[in-house]
């Protein structure tokens, strides 16, 4: 079994049967009821489509991320009214990436063949270094908001996890986080 479906799968074992939780938090909505954060995730992909992406966009898309998107073909985790973390499908990948070029057009920095994988809320795009990443990981390759980029030296697998474990802080700051 791969790392990130080991993470997710300890998740979905925290979840109800609705695939939501409590917040942390304990918030409680305007009309009394306890919020409750919900995990979606879609059906996965396959090789054929991964390694098509790959050549359309030319990118190289490390193997704990194939793992992810063979496993689940993007995901949304802890939706609620205030946030929501999400990991894009290869479609969204796609769509994405587009948004990202036209940015940086927009902000006069030059094209990249970076790609978002994903959007952390407050901050913007999850991207993956294309010139940093190996086929065999992302680690060192990760990082958030493409216009003012903050480096989180972290694998795909320990992103994931760290979102779980440390719902809504900028954890990539924390210099004792644990290595995958």
């Amino acid at each position: 079994m791969s790392e990130v479906k080991k993470v997710l799968e300890n998740l979905k074992n925290q979840l109800d049967e609705n695939l939501t939780r409590l917040d942390p938090e304990g918030l409680v909505g305007r009309d009394g009821t306890i919020i409750r954060e919900e995990c979606i995730f879609s059906p996965p992909s396959n090789i054929e489509e991964i390694s098509s992406l790959e050549k359309e966009l030319v990118i190289t898309i490390p193997q704990d991320y194939k793992d992810f998107l063979l496993y689940h073909d993007g995901m949304t985790l802890f939706k609620s009214y205030l946030a929501e973390f999400k990991f894009f499908s290869l479609n969204e990948m796609r769509e994405n990436l587009l948004i990202v070029q036209e940015d940086c057009k927009e902000f006069v920095l030059e094209l990249t063949k970076n790609y978002p994988i994903g959007e952390f809320p407050d901050i913007g795009y999850i991207m993956i270094n294309n010139d940093k990443v190996t086929k065999e990981s992302s680690k060192g390759a990760i990082y958030v908001n493409h216009i003012s980029s903050e480096e989180t030296n972290e694998s795909f697998v320990s992103f994931v996890e760290n979102i779980i474990d440390k719902t809504g802080e900028f954890f990539w700051e924390d210099a004792n986080l644990p290595e995958y």
